[in-house]
């Protein structure tokens, strides 16, 4: 009966861990890899601006859970964009991650139920540190519309308040 009630706790974290929410959609950003890194370490891709064979990390640098909020907006290509705010985490890795890796490129991939979607690459030009990471086009509606049930959206400076239910 002791070994029971020892064995109980682990057995209640055990069943918690396995009723956690799944994600529904992810957002993940992978910085350029040198290609001497080998096997387990990167990973082939193909960038699109500009055109090129490369290589990512294998591991992301910022993923879906350091997403506080985000703010969709339409681009001028007709797809989305989308501004996400970091937690603190997401913060320092985005500092850290803008600062090393500046001149590098930096590609964002979308993973729903449906297939993974390689949004963008972008070029790390300049340190990021207030915690905001932008996708400036690329994201479809349907991703923006679930991205927006996943995170409270943020709205910008000066807009009026919402009534409730708009």
């Amino acid at each position: 009966m002791k070994l029971l009630l020892r064995l109980l706790p682990a057995l209640l974290a055990l069943a918690c861990l396995g009723m956690a929410r799944k994600q529904v959609i992810t957002v993940r950003f992978y910085a350029e890899a040198n290609a001497r890194d080998g096997e387990p370490f990167s990973k082939p891709v193909k960038f699109q601006n500009p055109p090129r064979e490369a290589f990512i990390e294998r591991v992301p640098s910022i993923n879906e859970r350091s997403i506080k909020s985000m703010y969709p907006f339409p681009a001028a290509d007709g797809t989305w964009g989308a501004a996400f705010l970091l937690d603190n985490k997401g913060r320092i890795d985005l500092e850290v991650l803008s600062t090393e890796k500046r001149g590098s490129s930096l590609v964002v991939f979308v993973v729903t139920k449906t297939g993974v979607h390689q949004v963008i690459d972008m070029l790390i030009d300049k340190p990021v540190r207030d915690g905001i990471i932008s996708i400036p086009r690329g994201l479809t509606e349907l991703e923006i519309q679930t991205l927006s049930k996943e995170y409270p959206v943020m709205k910008p400076r000066g807009a009026p308040p919402r009534a409730p239910g708009e």
